[in-house]
C-alpha cells in the first residue's frame, strides 16, 4: 500500500455460489471497486477463498491490493477473525485516516461481517458499507440487482462515547470530558447526526461548569452557559439551579473591610473547600486532599475571628484579646504576632486560635486540639512537595485522611450551624454518589 494512500476500501471475500463464482463473487467485488477511485484495496479472505483475492489483485490495474488472509477455520470464529481484522485496520490506519477509509462487510461468514464491524468500530473508521438486492429463492442477492448501501459508525461511536463521559461525570474527572466526546468546533464534526452534536454541546458546556467550579475557578464556572439537561438519563448529573446560585455566591467575595459580610461568605468557602478536599481523597489525590485539610481549620479559625471584628492578616494592636496575646507570647518566649509587608499585625492559624481562646470564643479549644493530628502539624505542611519541600507528605493509606476529613465536618456543622448541612448537600453535589 502506497504511504499516505488517500482513498481506502477495505473488504471481506466470501465463496459466492461456488457454481457460479464470476457472477455472485468477482463481478460484486468489482462493481464494489468500481462506486469509486481508490488508492488502495485491502482484501480479507478466508483460506478457502484466498485464490479468488488474488485473481481480484491481478485484474485491479492502478490500484494497490493487499491480501491478508485468516488463518485456516477462523471464518467461523468471531473472537480470533476480530484479532485479524483489528490487526490488519491498526496497520491501515498507520498510513491512512479513519475518514479516508470505507469497510465493505458484504461477503464472507457471518462470524467474518460481524468481526470487521466490531473492528472498524473500535478503531473509529466511520464509513461502512454493504451490498444490497433483489434476493432469489435462496435469500442471495441476484447477479446485477446490487446496489451498494452506506451507514455510518459514528452513531455508535457517539452513543459509546457519551455513556464513557456520564460514567466519567460519576468520578468528578469533569475536565477529561471533552478529551472523551467530540468536538462539534471540528471539521470532522459533520460525520456524526445533528441530535448527537447537540447532545455533546450541552454535556460540554456542563462539564466546563464543573470543571471550573472544582478547580475553585467560580469565576469562570459562571460565565458558563448551561442549558437544559439534553435526555432524562443525564438530569441526575446535570447542574441544578441550587449548584448554579451555590457557585454564584461564591463568586461575590465582599469587602474584607466588612467583617460580617466576610464571616458569612468564608462559611460557603470552607464547606465548597471541604467538599473539595473530600473528592480529592476519593480520588487518591492525598498530597491534594492534605493541604485542603489544612487550609480549612485555618479558614474556620478566620471566620471565628471576624465574627469578633477581627481580621486575622490587619490585627488592631490596642484590641484587648490581640494585647493580651501579644504579652502572654512574650512572656513564655513564644514567637510574637508577625509583621505583614505594610506592618500590619498578623496571626497564624495556631496564633489565631489563642486569639479566639482569650476572645471566649467556644470553638477555640476544639481548634486547638487540631493540633494533635499528625496530618496538620505546620511542619509537615509547609514541607510538602506542594508547599516549600521536596517530597510528598501525606499518607499514602487514605484512612486517616478521611478520619481527618469526617472531624473536620464535624467542626464545620458546629461552627455553620443550622445551614451547614444544606450547604455541604450542594457542595458534594459534583460527586454524583453518597460519600
Amino acid at each position: 500500500m502506497p504511504q499516505h494512500a488517500e482513498r481506502t476500501l477495505i473488504m471481506t471475500v466470501g465463496t459466492g455460489d461456488s457454481s457460479r463464482i464470476e457472477e455472485t463473487l468477482l463481478t460484486p467485488l468489482r462493481k464494489s471497486i468500481a462506486t469509486e477511485a481508490w488508492n488502495a484495496v485491502v482484501l480479507l479472505p478466508s483460506t478457502e477463498t484466498e485464490s479468488f483475492a488474488r485473481r481480484l489483485r491481478e485484474e485491479l490495474d492502478g490500484v494497490e491490493v493487499e491480501i491478508h488472509p485468516l488463518p485456516r477455520g477462523d471464518e467461523n470464529d468471531a473472537d480470533r477473525a476480530y484479532a485479524h481484522f483489528d490487526g490488519v485496520l491498526a496497520a491501515v490506519l498507520r498510513k491512512a485516516a479513519p475518514e479516508r477509509i470505507e469497510v465493505d462487510f458484504t461477503r464472507g461468514t457471518k462470524a467474518m461481517s460481524a468481526a470487521l464491524v466490531l473492528a472498524a468500530t473500535r478503531r473509529a473508521i466511520p464509513h461502512l458499507r454493504y451490498l444490497d438486492g433483489r434476493r432469489d429463492h435462496r435469500g442471495m442477492v441476484e447477479p446485477g440487482s446490487e446496489d451498494v448501501r452506506r451507514f455510518r459508525t459514528t452513531t455508535v461511536d457517539g452513543h459509546r462515547r457519551l455513556d464513557l463521559a456520564r460514567a466519567i461525570f460519576r468520578r468528578g474527572d469533569f475536565s477529561a470530558v471533552a478529551d472523551v466526546l467530540p468536538d462539534p468546533d471540528n471539521a470532522l464534526a459533520g460525520l456524526y447526526p445533528d441530535h448527537l452534536l447537540a447532545t455533546t454541546r450541552a454535556v460540554r458546556a456542563a462539564a466546563r461548569f464543573y470543571a471550573a467550579w472544582d478547580r475553585l475557578d467560580y469565576v469562570s464556572a459562571t460565565t458558563v452557559e448551561v442549558g437544559a439537561p439534553p435526555s432524562d438519563d443525564w438530569t441526575p448529573a446535570w447542574p441544578s439551579d441550587a449548584m448554579r446560585a451555590w457557585v454564584l455566591d461564591l463568586k461575590q467575595e465582599p469587602d474584607r473591610a466588612d467583617h460580617r459580610a466576610m464571616a458569612a461568605w468564608l462559611r460557603r468557602l470552607v464547606v465548597d473547600l471541604l467538599a473539595n478536599g473530600e473528592r480529592r481523597v476519593r480520588g487518591g489525590q492525598h498530597e491534594d486532599a492534605l493541604l485542603r485539610a489544612y487550609r480549612v481549620l485555618e479558614l474556620i479559625g478566620q471566620v471565628r475571628l471576624f465574627d469578633w471584628g477581627l481580621d486575622s492578616a490587619n490585627l488592631d494592636p490596642d484590641h484587648e484579646a490581640v494585647a493580651a496575646v501579644q504579652r502572654r507570647l512574650a512572656k513564655k518566649n513564644h514567637d510574637p504576632l508577625t509583621r505583614g509587608r505594610n506592618d500590619e499585625l498578623q496571626a497564624g492559624r495556631h496564633q489565631v486560635a489563642r486569639l479566639l481562646k482569650q476572645c471566649g470564643d467556644p470553638l477555640a479549644k476544639r481548634l486547638l486540639a487540631f493540633d494533635g493530628a499528625p496530618s496538620l502539624k505546620p511542619t509537615l505542611r509547609n514541607t510538602s512537595v506542594l508547599v516549600h519541600g521536596f517530597v510528598a507528605r501525606a499518607p499514602e493509606n487514605p484512612e486517616p485522611l478521611r478520619r481527618l476529613f469526617d472531624d473536620l465536618e464535624a467542626l464545620v456543622v458546629e461552627d455553620g450551624g443550622p445551614d451547614a448541612a444544606e450547604r455541604l448537600r450542594i457542595a458534594r453535589s459534583p460527586a454524583f454518589r453518597d460519600r
